[in-house]
């Protein structure tokens, strides 16, 4: 048990909030890009001074169990020591124990890991933060010449380069390497003016992770392993997959049409410093620890305590009370005011809160993901930090879910009129005895009630979704969510084709010669 009781005096803020990525992930995400979303935090009551643990460990096997999710693990953290730590269900399809030792991929989380390395090296006077990335990579180009040499450290780090979230997304499909992507950007067009907006995008992490390499002169997973894994006593946490699979990493899982199976999901090797960052609780709760007490876990320092406030504080907002800093989202969750990131890597999930004015970590991984489900994983973290204040854990609408078998069943929704169409012109309903030329009024209004419908959901299905997630269908949604990637070429192919064939028919009616 531990105290948990406020700062007095301390007015907190009153709305909560979730970052999803994905990877999306999420995104979504990655992954992902993201999505925000904002619901109403309860009202600020009293901290509790305890915390019933078998409790909260119940509440997320629960709530594991309601998601499909075969296992997680969670771990705790107050002041400078661990004070809960649980392994959760099954590790793979074998029945395996979930232990806080399992490791586990973390997804963007990784961001937070590759920032932490930059300001390492800024730290040790090797890297300016406000200098240009051209004067570690002077090879760096984007289309816009000026705009090139106005990109900075800095910028990488806060997500306001103004690189695109789907140019961060367009290589999910690839085998090439951190390097090759990066020199790839000299066709890239930014999508906002350099520092003038927030824009999650993985190609800033990519290029960040380079930006390690070039001025430790140590390879990107020697240089995490070495400065960040050791010090740390992380022990179960990796930068390669053939040796977390060789210390019992959980296989991940993915949720599709409500049921979960193992599936590994894609891993470009680009992505690394961006997203594929392998650690178990445990060692995230190392990690937490860190982070809230000045860089230090026991007798080793990381980083400094002004590094540490440098790497939280926040740059340009995501929405409303919520900013981006380096590699870490500030903003409230249950009414406190939080540091937190999420990742997703498309088959697992993980969710950091730093709590630090009460110096107050919690960890959650889950070796499950998918399109409806990423948004909902994050919710149980939020979950746990409510029970630890003696709440009632926060229930909100499943929009990702919801969104999801919309996606699915349009399609299906969209076949019926079809059918129904497709039948009654096979009996020759629609020639110019049974049905009558048909007048403009007429056609005008089959037009508004079927054409104008499927023209809006092929839009919405080609152009806005791949938008709006900033994932391309094919290399993006294609690879890490195929059911809704084909619901979507499915409804745009019948959005148009309906309407291109339905009217053609209504037309060959209209001037038919009546009988």
């Amino acid at each position: 048990m531990f105290d948990l009781r406020p700062t007095a005096g301390r007015r907190l803020s009153k709305r909560g909030a979730t970052l999803s990525a994905a990877p999306v992930l999420r995104v979504l995400s990655c992954l992902s890009l993201v999505f925000v979303q904002a619901q109403a935090a309860s009202p600020v009551g009293e901290l509790q001074s305890g915390a019933d643990f078998p409790a909260i460990d119940a509440y997320v096997l629960k709530r594991m169990g309601e998601l499909g999710v075969p296992g997680g693990a969670l771990a705790i953290t107050k002041d400078d020591r661990i004070v809960h730590l649980k392994g959760l269900g099954a590790a793979d399809s074998s029945g395996r124990a979930v232990t806080p030792q399992t490791p586990f991929w973390i997804g963007s989380l990784s961001k937070s890991f590759t920032a932490l390395a930059v300001m390492q090296l800024a730290e040790a006077g090797k890297i300016e933060l406000d200098a240009p990335v051209q004067r570690y990579l002077p090879w760096f180009r984007v289309a816009d010449e000026s705009s090139s040499a106005q990109i900075t450290v800095r910028h990488l780090l806060n997500q306001t380069s103004g690189f695109s979230a789907s140019t961060g997304n367009a290589f999910w499909d690839g085998s090439a390497g951190a390097e090759t992507v990066v020199r790839s950007l000299k066709d890239a067009r930014l999508g906002q003016p350099v520092g003038t907006r927030f824009q999650y995008s993985n190609v800033n992490y990519i290029t960040a992770g380079l930006l390690v390499e070039a001025v430790s002169g140590e390879d990107y997973a020697a240089y995490i392993e070495r400065h960040v894994f050791t010090p740390l006593d992380m022990r179960h946490s990796h930068t390669r997959e053939g040796a977390a699979l060789a210390d019992g990493m959980a296989v991940g899982h993915y949720r599709n049409l409500g049921r979960t199976t193992e599936s590994q999901g894609v891993r470009p090797p680009a992505y690394l410093a961006a997203g594929f960052l392998i650690a178990s609780a445990e060692d995230l709760a190392h990690y937490a620890i860190a982070l809230l007490n000045e860089g230090r876990y026991g007798q080793a320092a990381v980083l400094s305590a002004s590094g540490i406030a440098e790497l939280h504080r926040p740059a340009l907002p995501v929405w409303k009370d919520f900013y981006y800093a380096m590699g870490w989202v500030v903003g409230p969750i249950d009414t406190l005011p939080s540091v937190w990131h999420n990742g997703d890597a498309g088959r697992s999930h993980a969710m950091v809160i730093l709590v630090p004015g009460q110096k107050l970590g919690v960890v959650v991984l889950a070796n499950a993901s998918g399109f409806g489900a990423v948004r909902e994983i994050d919710e149980i973290e939020k979950g746990v930090l409510s029970l630890l204040l003696d709440r009632a854990a926060p229930s909100s609408l499943p929009l990702f879910a919801i969104a999801y078998w919309a996606i699915l069943l349009v399609p299906v929704a969209q076949l019926v009129p079809v059918l129904v169409v497709l039948r009654r012109w096979r009996r020759g309903d629609y020639s110019a005895q049974k049905d009558p030329p048909a007048g403009w009024a007429r056609l005008s209004w089959w037009i508004a009630l079927t054409v104008i419908p499927n023209l809006a959901i092929a839009a919405l299905f080609l152009l806005g979704m791949p938008q709006i997630a900033s994932l391309p269908i094919f290399s993006g949604f294609r690879l890490l969510y195929p059911e809704v990637a084909f619901a979507l070429l499915a409804g745009g192919v019948l959005g148009i084709g309906w309407s291109i064939a339905y009217t053609t028919l209504i037309l060959r009616t209209r001037r038919a010669p009546a009988p």
